[in-house]
Order: structure tokens, then sequence, then C-alpha cells
């Protein structure tokens, strides 16, 4: 089993919201794994127009995990918060994701994602209902956040792994 399972005493159940942390913490490596079979160069090569190089598609992924977090946080302990969106562009140029290198990337990436999964471990089951008002979305809880940010990322790993093809 996980090292993320544990037993909530306030219900006897295991805890069933470990498949969408796991999921989560499976980010990292995915898009590593697909990082890591690049040629030199590849995280800026040329993109076509109007896309991103890769290196600031990850970028793009850090940016969104880390607004996450915050989301998460103000979710697990806030009554309906609105959900804040990434100043993509403004991090973007600020953190200079183009220029670095495909390991800082990709620490950066496990140091959000292991900060959302610390915070999403010690949620008991009944916070997971916990609702957000996400402005373009609605009222979702922080199962379905959850969810949608780990679906997000896997979209954009998805699409590295459609370039080794």
């Amino acid at each position: 089993m996980p090292e993320t399972v544990r037993v909530n005493f306030v219900t006897g159940a295991v805890r069933r919201y470990i498949p969408e942390i796991e999921a989560l913490r499976a980010v990292p490596e995915r898009l590593g794994a697909v990082i890591t079979e690049q040629p030199m160069g590849w995280l800026r090569a040329s993109p076509a127009d109007g896309e991103w190089v890769p290196a600031r598609v990850v970028g793009h992924v850090i940016a969104y995990v880390e607004q996450s977090h915050e989301n998460l946080y103000r979710m697990a302990f806030m009554t309906d918060p609105v959900l804040k969106f990434a100043d993509d562009a403004g991090v973007a140029e600020s953190a200079g994701w183009e220029h670095m290198p495909g390991g800082l990337l990709l620490e950066r990436l496990e140091a959000a994602v292991a900060r959302c999964v610390e915070l999403l471990a010690e949620l008991p089951d009944a916070s997971w209902g916990r609702p957000g008002i996400h402005p373009m979305g609605g009222r979702r809880s922080i199962a379905q956040h959850v969810r949608a940010v780990t679906a997000h990322c896997m979209e954009h790993v998805a699409q590295f792994e459609a370039l080794r093809r």
C-alpha cells in the first residue's frame, strides 16, 4: 500500500481519496520521463506559430500547480473562496522558464506537486467535499478540483508524449 494510506479514525475507513493524491503525485515522474528522453536543446526548440517552446509549457504546468496549491489551501480553510488563476505571462517572465535547465524545471514541478500532496494527504475525507468557486466553471469541491488539476497537467504530458511518436 502507498505510504499515504491512513485509517480515518472518525469513520474507521481507509481514506478514499488516495487515488487522486497518487495521480497528482505521478505528474512530475511522467513529465520527467518524457523530458529526459528528448535530445539536447529540445526544451527550447522553436515552436509552430502561436505555440510555446516546451520549456514554457513545463513552466505553465509549474505555475498552474503552484496556484492550485493556494486554491486548495483556501478551499480547505475558507468558506466558498473564489479560485484564482495563475498569472501565467507574469510568472513566465519573472521565472524565465524558457531559459531554465530541464533539471531545474523538473525540481520546481516536483516541489510544487509535493506541496499539494502534503496538503491533500492531511485532509480528512469529509473535507474533500469543501467547495470553492471557479470563475468559469462554477462551484466545485476539492475532489473535483484535484481531478481537474491532474487532468490539465496530464494533458500537457500527453502532448509531449505524442511528440515522441
